[in-house]
Formats: C-alpha cells, sequence, structure tokens
C-alpha cells in the first residue's frame, strides 16, 4: 500500500486482541468492529446501549447484534461470567443426529421471550434468507442451539453461506450444523476453514460434473471427496479429466465414475498432470517396444494413433 502510519497518532492508543484480526476480522460486520472499537476504548462494563449506538451512529439492534456476535466470539463477557469457573465435561457428548422431535411451535415463542440469543437467532436468520421463517425451519434452530450447543454465530455461518450458494434450505442447514457439532467445529476460525472446504468442494464437483456430462446433483460423498481430491490435492486439468472420460468410454462403451476413478488413480501415481503427459508417455512406450522390434516400429509409423 502506498500509505504508513503516522507516528505522531500513536501518543494516545489502547489495546484490542490480536484475535479480533487474526480470527474474526474477515467474518465479522462493519458494525460489529465499530461497536468493539467504542467498548475497548470506553473500558467499561456498564456503557448503556444508547450511547454506544448514538457514537457509533447505528441503531440500538445493531449494536445488540454486535455485542452478541462478540459474546459468541468469547472477545466479551455478559456481566457476572468473569466469576463463574469454567466447565469441564467429563463424558464424551453423545453423537448428534438430525431428528424429527424439535420444540414445538409453542415451545420456540416462549425460548425466543426467554432469551435474546434466539430471538437474534430467529431475526437474523429471516433476514439473511430474506423471508418468513416456517414454523419447522425456526423449531430446527432452536433445537440446533439448545440441544445441540451450536453458538449463535456459527449457526448463522452456515445460514449465510446457504444464502450465498443457492442452498438455502433447512436440510442442508441442519445437515452441514450436525456435521459441525459431530467433528467438533466450535469456533469461528475452525467454521471459517470448513466453509472454505464446502466451496471448495462445490467448485470441484461442477469441474467434474462439466467434464464429465453429469447432470448438476448433490454428488455422494465417495465422489465429493474424489472430486475434492482431483482439483484441489492433485491439482489435475480438465483437459486431463477429459483424456480419462474418453479413455473409460472407448473401453467400457459407457461411462463408468469408479473405472474413470482408477485411471486418473494409475495416471496420478505416474506423475501426469495434463492430457499431454499421457500421449507423451504413450509415444515413448511404442519407441521403447519398436527399438527391439523393427516391423513393430513400422506399424507404428504407419498408425494413427
Amino acid at each position: 500500500m502506498d500509505y504508513c502510519i503516522n507516528p505522531s497518532m500513536l501518543t494516545s492508543v489502547f489495546t484490542l486482541p490480536s484475535a479480533v484480526v487474526d480470527r474474526y476480522l474477515k467474518l465479522a460486520k462493519a458494525e460489529h468492529i465499530k461497536v468493539l472499537l467504542y467498548i475497548f476504548k470506553k473500558m467499561s462494563a456498564n456503557l448503556p446501549l444508547d450511547e454506544i449506538a448514538a457514537e457509533t451512529d447505528l441503531s440500538e439492534y445493531d449494536v445488540k447484534e454486535a455485542l452478541l456476535y462478540w459474546a459468541d466470539c468469547e472477545i466479551l463477557l455478559p456481566s457476572g461470567e468473569l466469576a463463574k469457573p469454567t466447565k469441564k465435561t467429563s463424558e464424551p457428548k453423545p453423537k448428534a443426529v438430525a431428528k424429527a422431535e424439535k420444540p414445538s411451535r409453542n415451545d420456540v415463542a416462549k425460548r425466543g421471550g426467554e432469551d435474546e440469543k434466539i430471538r437474534y437467532l430467529l431475526q437474523e436468520t429471516q433476514l439473511k434468507l430474506g423471508r418468513n421463517l416456517k414454523s419447522n425451519e425456526a423449531s430446527t434452530l432452536v433445537w440446533l442451539y439448545d440441544d445441540e450447543g451450536l453458538d449463535v454465530s456459527l449457526i448463522l455461518l452456515i445460514v449465510q453461506y446457504a444464502a450465498a450458494h443457492n442452498k438455502a434450505n433447512m436440510r442442508f442447514i441442519e445437515s452441514t450444523a450436525v456435521d459441525w457439532v459431530n467433528r467438533g467445529i466450535d469456533s469461528i476460525t475452525a467454521a471459517d476453514e470448513a466453509l472454505r472446504r464446502l466451496a471448495s468442494e462445490d467448485k470441484a464437483w461442477n469441474i467434474v460434473c462439466s467434464v464429465f456430462g453429469i447432470e448438476k446433483r448433490k454428488p455422494s460423498k465417495y465422489e465429493a471427496e474424489l472430486a475434492y481430491k482431483w482439483i484441489n490435492e492433485w491439482k489435475l486439468s480438465p483437459e486431463l479429466l477429459t483424456e480419462a472420460y474418453e479413455q473409460c468410454v472407448n473401453t467400457k462403451s459407457k461411462f463408468y465414475f469408479k473405472y474413470t476413478a482408477k485411471i486418473l488413480e494409475s495416471w496420478h501415481e505416474k506423475g501426469y498432470k495434463t492430457a499431454e503427459d499421457t500421449k507423451n508417455h504413450k509415444s515413448a512406450e511404442k519407441a521403447e517396444f519398436a527399438a527391439y522390434d523393427l516391423d513393430l516400429y513400422e506399424q507404428m509409423l504407419n498408425s494413427k494413433d
């Protein structure tokens, strides 16, 4: 950048946790940052909402949202929490599973009145999805928060991802949240990494679908893992995928995903990255065999392969 810090401005400073930048800066809203900066500048636990709202030019709702966000990130603590001992669990939590029995409409309304975090979760989900929540959708959100113990900030990250990637349905949100609970994803950093992985898997699967002529659909776990491996880990080119597809069809007269996967695995072991690599290898093999058989060499020259 073409700017540097003005040293004269460093005569009056205040501290801010490094975690704010290292873990949460990419995910926090501008409103969240404004509220946090004001709180750390004042270093007071009893700042009135209306004061924060006035000084940051935000609504009181935005201020409440920011406070909840930073509380979920454990940058802020509710009053009285400092004196509480850290909870320790002696037994592992049972594996989470999506279930049909979830809070009723009355239970959801009751919990929304009791806990402002739930109220915020329901309101913010509606805003992110751009529509009112159905009764069963609200029940699922409350169940994830109350029964499975997933933080509001993490649930909303999934909702935000779903809305941005054409997956704005509660089935995706619920299955992703349950997966996170079972994998122990309980921080913004871990959640961000999980969402990056999801985005990479989606991108890899779209490339594979395009090359193999597969109708766009949700991949199986096996297909998703292979697509991710081919594109993101092995760095195989679309041209090489096409070459494997054509070899499969030429051999089997039909496309088989598992057979094509075996071809790509074999090529990866040989270090192939592009279609040109396979052609060069074929030429080298022909030349090697031809060196021992003049008739074969002549056939190779006359061959159209």
